[in-house]
């Protein structure tokens, strides 16, 4: 597994999904600090679930490229 580059940016949103999925902050909440709405929350939810913080990262977009 390589590294992946992440702006302040893109950190916050894990930090916020990750506080969601912890319990301690609402989606609402998440989807007011993020200028997201609650489906994009939810999305955004599923796939860190699934496969952590480097589907979240620009450019990645849940593609994974094997063989490299």
């Amino acid at each position: 597994m390589g590294w992946v580059m992440m702006s302040e940016r893109e950190l916050n949103r894990v930090e916020v999904l990750a506080q969601v999925d912890d319990g301690r902050l609402s989606v609402d909440n998440a989807a007011n600090m993020l200028d997201l709405t609650r489906r994009q929350i939810f999305r955004l939810l599923k796939r860190y679930r699934q496969d952590g913080a480097a589907p979240l990262a620009p450019g990645c977009c849940g593609h994974i490229q094997h063989g490299d």
